[in-house]
């Protein structure tokens, strides 16, 4: 088979996830020079070339595979191996690789015999038969290899029961009439979703799940410092909202890129039937079975009915439709929950804003008012100050105009202030 690996070393169930962690991390040997268990020994091709540098080898790339009954195995593979069997490209692999996760978005690729799955922490190759998974150090990428073994290990092999019906009726026709169209749906109804679906299927949980995980993290830590800010607006209360609104753009951003990449296939019934790689295989055999057959009947190649498809197209999309909608209303509620807080957030700022712009508008008023304070006094000043110059005008020595000028200066200060006050209450520039 094009896409099958060979390995020497497979694990099964927790156990084997547990020597997954060891391998990964470098902790587990396969012999006593010390030498990473699986660097070596696994591979593609027993015998595949290797270009030395010095006493070193070239370092591949290390996977995990995962196989459709569970069993797990590292193996390391070079790019141009996996183009070959697999029929993804190089650029592909680029998407994929680790170094380069912020240059890549994330997507679901379709090929001829593959998919390509880059989604936030996992990213790995998806075949008919089994998966292969990059970035094996991290625990969430384990924490998935656990419950796609757990998946696995727990249902039946559909695909190896889809082969041996195929196998078992290789004259496929479209028959009409009191039989029925004998499609695929109508032929095997005990079937389950293919085994890539089944992957995905766990990609697209685990993906769901850690984002819906972030997302309450961050409920749960901006609840708080908003109420703090709302109770008292401080430099330290400001700082904790900022860091927590830089957290939920980014995470907003993240969730956005899934939700719209969910959409987008979602609207396309011709990118879900790529995404079905088994009925396309299927499809490619009944395709070359019917061709047969119009030979057989003696059909010329250019007659209508020569390698005539059955159109059981939509069944193959409900199938991976079903899939997809049910994690889109996953993202698509954490994507909500994201939108009701960035709302929240905002209506926070909003309320502070109110709350500074009415203490300015009090600072303002007590300007206003000791403005006006200072007017009224300064013309008791200008008064004195005219009295004050030294001129000669024989009233200096007058104990009564002293009295009747002070006097008048004050109450006329006190009318300025007051009509300064009264017109200010008039316009409403004062509450």
């Amino acid at each position: 088979m094009p896409g099958s690996f060979s390995s020497n070393h497979s694990n099964t169930g927790p156990a084997g996830v547990a020597a997954l962690r060891k391998v990964t991390s470098g902790a587990l040997y396969s012999d006593s020079n010390q030498t990473p268990f699986g660097i070596y020994k696994d591979s593609l091709k027993p015998n595949a070339d290797r270009r030395k540098v010095g006493a070193l080898y070239v370092a591949a790339r290390k996977w995990v595979k995962v196989d459709q009954d569970g069993s797990s195995s590292i193996i390391q593979a070079e790019k141009h191996e996996l183009t070959h069997r697999l029929g993804v490209q190089l650029r592909d692999l680029r998407v994929l690789d680790p170094l380069l996760a912020a240059s890549y978005p994330s997507a679901i690729l379709a090929r001829d015999r593959a998919l390509v799955v880059n989604l936030e922490h996992i990213k790995c190759i998806i075949a008919t038969d089994h998966v292969l998974v990059t970035n094996a150090e991290d625990d969430t990428v384990l924490a998935f290899v656990e419950e796609l073994q757990r998946r696995c290990a727990s249902a039946p092999d559909t695909d190896s029961s889809n082969q041996d019906a195929s196998q078992s009726s290789p004259d496929l026709v479209v028959m009409n009439g009191e039989q029925g169209d004998m499609t695929r749906e109508n032929m095997f109804p005990f079937l389950e979703i293919p085994y890539e679906l089944r992957v995905l299927e766990v990609v697209l949980e685990s993906v769901c799940t850690h984002l819906e995980r972030l997302t309450s993290e961050l409920e749960a830590a901006a609840h708080p410092a908003l109420d703090a800010l709302t109770n008292k607006v401080s430099t330290h209360n400001l700082e904790r909202v900022r860091r927590i609104k830089n957290r939920m753009v980014r995470l907003n951003t993240r969730v956005e890129t899934i939700h719209e990449l969910l959409e987008k296939l979602l609207d396309d019934d011709d990118d879900m039937k790529d995404l079905n790689l088994t009925a396309k295989q299927l499809e490619m055999e009944r395709t070359v079975s019917l061709q047969r057959n119009s030979l057989k009947a003696g059909q010329p190649p250019g007659s209508p009915l020569f390698g005539a498809e059955p159109e059981d197209d939509d069944a193959d999309a409900q199938e991976v439709e079903m899939v997809l909608e049910t994690y889109f209303m996953h993202i698509d509620n954490t994507y909500n929950k994201l939108q009701t807080l960035t709302e929240y957030i905002d209506d926070t700022e909003d309320y502070i804003n109110i709350e500074l712009d009415n203490q300015r508008n009090q600072l303002i008023r007590i300007e206003l008012v000791l403005t006006a304070a200072t007017f009224s006094v300064a013309i008791i000043g200008s008064i004195a100050g005219i009295f004050g110059m030294n001129l000669n005008n024989r009233r200096e020595d007058s104990y009564t105009i002293f009295l009747v000028v002070t006097l008048a200066s004050t109450v006329g200060a006190v009318l300025i202030f007051a009509a300064v006050i009264a017109y200010c209450r008039h316009k409403k520039l004062l509450a």
